[in-house]
Formats: structure tokens, sequence, C-alpha cells
């Protein structure tokens, strides 16, 4: 018998399931070639809502971080720009007021690059090219908890496609930012690319005794790197006393689900 189609983030069934795009539809850059695959993956309306959500919103702070002559990161920055309602001409009074509502948001959460600048807030490979830190003037928040949980998305749904496979559990997910310009061993061989274009690059290793203990190196935008760990959740344990994790909003519970967390950590990151 065939199992049921459930949403890969929260596991639950559904009858009226949506398609989630494994990388983010709205973060790939106009470089990206018509052939590249756009993976979806079944996803309940409530987790492609939040998930959309949060996706809009860190990419308003992200895209303002990065090189806006990046190739892998091309029309992203205008894209920004306009929902800020910036090079944007005749737009109606409604439409105006929800733009302008945002620019005040995020101006609101500038602070000077000085004050954060060298500690450990830092994201690593954001704003890194030459100069770009030493110009600086201003910082803006980025929350941890929703890097780690768009990280963990696409490890998900990577899953999903490459082995039919729910992550349940038995295992466990952990994130982190990793510097770009380091490659770790593991992912040297035995690895899978998994192509997105030039605005995410993933690769994927597992454990040949046990297929389903993965490891995930994805690169956003040539310039955000995430390692994504799934392994037996009884072995992560012993290593959680080591890393803070980021807390949601609902308490883990014992189907695995994936939890949508709030913005309880916030990274400063560079901006021109």
């Amino acid at each position: 018998m065939a199992e049921t189609i459930r949403c890969v983030h929260c596991l639950r069934s559904d009858d009226s399931m949506t398609a989630d795009h494994v990388f983010p539809s709205s973060w790939y850059p106009d470089s990206t070639p018509p052939m590249v695959q756009r993976w979806t993956v079944p996803s309940c309306q409530e987790c492609n809502k939040h998930l959309g959500e949060l996706e809009r919103n860190l990419l308003v702070r992200l895209a303002l971080c990065i090189d806006p002559a990046s190739e892998p990161a091309s029309g992203l920055a205008p894209k920004v720009l306009r929902s800020l309602g910036l090079d944007v001409d005749e737009l109606d009074q409604r439409e105006k007021a929800h733009r302008d509502k945002l620019k005040a948001k995020i101006r609101s959460e500038l602070m000077p690059h000085a004050d954060v600048a060298g500690g450990p807030s830092d994201i690593p490979g954001l704003s890194r090219q030459a100069g770009f830190r030493e110009t600086a003037q201003f910082a803006i928040p980025i929350p941890w908890a929703g890097l780690a949980i768009i990280a963990e998305k696409i490890a998900r749904g990577c899953e999903y496609k490459v082995s039919q496979r729910y992550v349940d559990h038995r295992y466990g997910i952990r994130t982190s930012i990793t510097n770009p310009d380091v490659m770790s061993p593991q992912f040297a061989s035995h690895r899978r690319l998994i192509d997105f274009g030039p605005g995410c690059q993933v690769l994927r290793v597992f454990v040949t005794e046990d297929p389903n203990i993965v490891r995930y190196r994805i690169l956003v935008w040539g310039t955000l790197c995430f390692h994504v760990i799934i392994d037996i959740e009884d072995y992560l344990l012993k290593f959680d006393q080591l890393v803070t994790r980021p807390q949601g909003i609902m308490p883990p519970d014992d189907r695995g689900r994936m939890v949508i967390p709030q913005y309880l950590r916030l990274l400063p990151s560079a901006l021109e």
C-alpha cells in the first residue's frame, strides 16, 4: 500500500495539500537558467503560508547585505528595493502604505555597524567582499532562528526528492552557518550535487551503514553557507549542550515536526 502523502515539514496529512518550493521561489536570482530544476514538495497550507512569510521577511534583510553585482544574487537587490517602495512609480495608496510600513520597519532596526563589527554574532559569508565591511555604516538584525528553519526546510525537501523520505522523530536535525570558503573533507568526495542554479548549490553525503544519516552543505547566492546534520536524535542530544539551538513557539513533540520558530536571536549583518 502506498504511503499517505504528508506535509514534508510538519508530517501531517491534509486534504488540501499544496506544493512548496524546496529552494524558496522568490530567492532564485535572475541568472537562473530556465532549464534548472525547481523542485517542489508536499506541504500543508499552514506550513506553506508560514514559510512563505518567513522567506519574504528574510529576503528583504539578506538581499541588503549581499553584493548586488554578484551573478548568484542577480536581480535580488532591485526586487527588494521595489518591495520597499523604492524605484517604483504609480503605486495605489494601499500598496504604497504597505511598502512604506515595511520600509519604516527596516529603517527602525538599523544599528551602527561599529557597534557589532567583529563580534561573535557576525554572520559568516555575508558582506565578505573586499572593502565591504570597512565601508559599511549600518548593520541590520537577521534572525538566526529564521535562517535555521530555511536551512532545515531545504534539507527536508531534498530528502523527500532524493530518497522519498519523511524525516521522522527517530532522526534529529541540527543546522549551523559556516564559512563558505572552507570545504569540510566529508564533502570532498562521495557526494551528490543538487543544482538549483547559481542561487543555490547543495552537496549531500550519507553514511554507508545508515543512508538516513545525512550531511548537507547548502550554499546560497555564493555567500551564505549552511551545514545541516540529519542523524539519530539520541546521538545528537549528546552534543546539544555544546550548541545553542534556537527555540520555537511550539514545543518539540514526539513526531519530529518541523518547528516554526520565533525570531528569538538576532545576528547583525553589514549594510553599505
